[in-house]
């Protein structure tokens, strides 16, 4: 097997001699015989170190890069990990301090397996800073800790994600008639923002994850604002990086300014580099750049030539808010047939083809409705396409739970008819019940005043709508009007995009009970 998807992996064992026996050189070789043996078994590189004092451990990783780093050895119900001092005798490591030490090396660390006693604790500490992390609850046999081993290193082996091989590891201990496969605990990190809740949805998410594995894939992402679509994203991306790829985010919110939004050239070359800056590469554009070749061509080639070519593993390039990029006219179409031209390079079956298949992008967007693209040259008639619905009934129903709320299915019920499942303003809901001790009478009566939890987000729509006179009216038009309205495809679209209406066919309603009763008294 190529290296483009090779996987590194350090090997840290501790075993003080004040402590009891462990198993360890065994774990060890069985380890070492399933990545023998398995038909992917060129994926692998694994580092040992032996006898691990706490001073090797960042030496280690910094000397290293792993992807994954596996911890065997003791650990204390107070959640320490016992490594060896100078004298071979028991330093304990705290929780906060291996935290503290993935943190810095987050950018190329995407796995942690503490295979100790305990370990949980210190998992819950890490997953803080990387994507997978695997501890036990409680303690846990030499028998039951290699079984894990065996049956987690089998299934990567087999090119299966972290979250599949740590399943397959419970497995292996149930399959040796071990009665401890509920000890390991896998964790993995959510990036916590202020803005957006995410529920999971496991569906979607399942077919994500198979299809940023394919060579040359394209996911696109839309929904409406604040409907979770950058969470999505950022999983995928996590996902990917438990894989040993590479991994690029760029949101054009920062992209597109007023100096690059009408010269498609500049744009280009703005994208290129910072591109290149995420992958900590130098900027050689004056080396690949032909002043009398086309931008497009300039920049496929920069990709091609440059990027991709120095890279070993794939690439997953994520585009946040590429609207900004679809509404600019002198921009638009050529941005979209580059990013065409490289979905269809890795689909020729040519020599180039090969390299493009490193690349696998995700576009998010708000709005499908792009009149002035030319769907057959735009990435928006090809790859994945991933709505994201509203929340379901069982969806909110398992989200209030989740913030510990005993609401009736009743209240749900009202719930739903006042907000859709609009999934901001059901957190904020819930927040505002647990954090103001409120009844669920008075958020009702409060919801669409300036006393309720959504005025923040309520003026934020308003303050919009007073810098677009024409959007202003449009909508104030849909909030009086009982019946859904007829508007222009731009309109409709730009209050689409921004969340405040559905569609029906070719009309609008308003998106939630609670928009119409707050915009019809203050449009």
């Amino acid at each position: 097997m190529s290296n483009d998807s090779q996987i590194r992996i350090l090997f840290l064992t501790a075993e003080p001699t004040d402590t009891a026996r462990l198993r360890l050189q065994q774990e060890l070789r069985d380890i070492e015989q399933q990545l023998q043996t398995v038909r992917l078994r060129d994926r692998f590189v694994l580092k040992l170190q032996l006898s691990a004092r706490h001073r090797d451990i960042s030496q280690a990783i910094l000397d290293f890069e792993p992807h994954i780093v596996h911890i065997s050895g003791h650990g204390a119900s107070s959640g320490e990990l016992c490594f060896e001092n100078e004298l071979g005798t028991t330093q304990p490591v705290t929780p906060e301090a291996l935290a503290a030490l993935f943190k810095l090396v987050a950018a190329h660390v995407n796995c942690v397996v503490l295979n100790a006693c305990y370990s949980d604790i210190q998992a819950e500490a890490i997953v803080q800073h990387i994507s997978f992390v695997i501890g036990m609850k409680t303690t846990i046999g030499d028998q039951a800790a290699i079984a894990f081993a065996v049956g987690f290193y089998r299934a990567l082996g087999a090119k299966r994600s972290p979250e599949e091989a740590y399943e397959f590891g419970c497995v292996e201990i149930q399959l040796q008639g071990i009665p401890e496969e509920s000890t390991p605990v896998l964790r993995k990190r959510v990036d916590q923002s202020p803005g957006v809740f995410y529920l999971e949805r496991p569906a979607i998410e399942k077919r994500c994850y198979e299809e940023i594995k394919q060579p040359g894939s394209l996911i696109r992402i839309t929904a409406p604002e604040n409907m979770g679509k950058t969470w999505l994203m950022n999983r995928i991306v996590a996902y990917a990086r438990g894989y040993g790829y590479k991994t690029v985010t760029l949101s054009f919110n920062v992209l597109v300014d007023g100096t690059v939004y009408n010269d498609v050239e500049r744009f280009l070359r703005s994208f290129c580099v910072a591109v290149g800056k995420e992958l900590e590469l130098p900027n050689q554009l004056s080396e690949y750049w032909d002043n009398q070749a086309a931008c497009i061509y300039n920049s496929t080639m920069y990709f091609q030539r440059y990027l991709l070519a120095n890279i070993a593993s794939p690439l997953v390039l994520a585009l946040n808010n590429v609207d900004l990029v679809f509404e600019q006219p002198a921009i638009a179409d050529d941005f979209c047939k580059m990013l065409r031209n490289w979905h269809d390079r890795a689909r020729r079956g040519d020599q180039a083809s090969e390299i493009w298949k490193k690349l696998r992008l995700i576009i998010v967007h708000s709005t499908e409705v792009y009149a002035s693209l030319d769907i057959n040259s735009s990435p928006l008639n090809v790859g994945l396409p991933i709505k994201l619905p509203e929340f379901s009934s069982e969806q909110v129903q398992r989200l209030v739970k989740l913030h510990g709320l005993d609401l009736t299915a009743n209240q749900v019920q009202q719930l739903m008819d006042l907000l859709g499942g609009h999934p901001l303003l059901f957190r904020r809901a819930c927040d505002y019940l647990i954090l103001y001790e409120t009844t669920f009478e008075k958020l009702l009566k409060v919801a669409s005043t300036i006393e309720g939890p959504f005025i923040g987000h309520l003026l934020e729509y308003l303050q919009n709508l007073e810098k677009n006179p024409e959007l202003k009216t449009a909508f104030r038009q849909v909030v009086i009007t009982t019946q859904p309205l007829q508007l222009s495809p731009n309109i409709a679209r730009s209050l689409q995009r921004l969340g405040l209406v559905k569609l029906e066919g070719n009309f609008v309603k308003p998106r939630c009970k609670l928009y119409r009763q707050f915009f019809r008294q203050h449009l």
